[in-house]
């Protein structure tokens, strides 16, 4: 799918249908949209299919007409079973008169965040690009930072392993972004470096260094939540472990309880016993039984009850 946007006074705004503006944007390009790419805008096939591969790293490369630039960014959440949070990556190649953006399928490049007036050049749609990929991880962090604390207090009660693999899928899906992030910053002062090569105004320049200092804050939160996670996972298997080892402690008294009540209605029967208590009036007789059966029952969960309060004991 192509889309074309232009800027307006510093705002990006879509063209209209059959005008080109300086940003071209090609989302999941058909293969007549690669061909013409790659034969007709000089686009290296290879660089291409990077820009389009969600495992290739951040980079930037110079070609003799213009700058390939690969940067890593979130894809859209959608809430299901995984609670999985995925990455890919986008292409940015720098001509002089526009900047051609390539993604491998439909997402949003430039409403995420407080998107300053700065960057109305070529390069600095570039800037755009970078800071609309670094708000976006901010918030999708903070995302995970809500869903982590929900299945904190799930967990608490939990005797099932779906709140832990969330969890576990949350700590994958962490340490993707902090090896996005991660790669982001080296691109973003690989950029720094060549900004002279690259053609960034002081105003850029200025923009180019928050970015790397909102980016940095990024890659240190998805850092320190997946420290977090790891740390305390051995400590919520636990808690699930305990809380099964609860449930199944109630069960056995349960059972403890009724089995000399099984015992004697299984060897006594009801016919039988119609047969010993032939001379008394069955509702007085069948009264007594279910009254010694309650006073067996409790006598028995007494006797569970303090070998059970010993045992705390002795354990102290």
């Amino acid at each position: 799918m192509f889309r074309c946007y232009d800027l307006v006074d510093g705002r990006v705004q879509s063209c209209p249908e059959g005008q080109l503006g300086i940003i071209q944007v090609y989302s999941a390009p058909t293969e007549e949209e690669k061909r013409y790419l790659v034969d007709q805008c000089g686009i290296d096939e290879h660089t291409l299919l990077s820009a389009l591969d969600e495992d290739e790293i951040s980079r930037v490369e110079y070609e003799h007409n213009h700058i390939a630039v690969i940067l890593k960014r979130p894809r859209n959440f959608q809430v299901d079973r995984t609670m999985a949070f995925k990455v890919s990556s986008i292409g940015a190649f720098l001509f002089k008169d526009r900047i051609i953006v390539l993604q491998a399928e439909p997402m949003p490049l430039f409403e995420h965040g407080r998107m300053p007036l700065r960057g109305n050049t070529i390069q600095g749609v570039l800037l755009r690009l970078l800071h609309h990929s670094t708000h976006h991880f901010l918030q999708h962090l903070r995302i995970i930072r809500n869903i982590s604390d929900e299945i904190e207090n799930k967990i608490e009660f939990a005797v099932t392993n779906k709140s832990l693999v969330n969890m576990f899928s949350l700590l994958k899906s962490l340490t993707y972004y902090e090896s996005a992030t991660s790669a982001n910053q080296l691109l973003l002062i690989k950029l720094r470096n060549d900004a002279n090569k690259i053609g960034f105004n002081e105003e850029e320049l200025d923009f180019l260094d928050d970015i790397t200092v909102e980016n940095k804050q990024c890659d240190n939160l998805a850092g320190i939540y997946a420290g977090i996670l790891t740390g305390m996972s051995d400590a919520r298997v636990s808690v699930v472990s305990n809380n099964l080892a609860g449930i199944m402690k109630y069960l056995a008294i349960i059972n403890i309880v009724f089995m000399p009540l099984t015992v004697i209605t299984g060897l006594g029967g009801m016919s039988e016993f119609t047969m010993m208590t032939e001379g008394i009036w069955w509702p007085h007789a069948y009264s007594a039984l279910v009254l010694v059966m309650v006073i067996i029952g409790y006598i028995t969960y007494l006797l569970v009850k303090q070998i059970g309060m010993r045992d705390n004991g002795r354990r102290r």
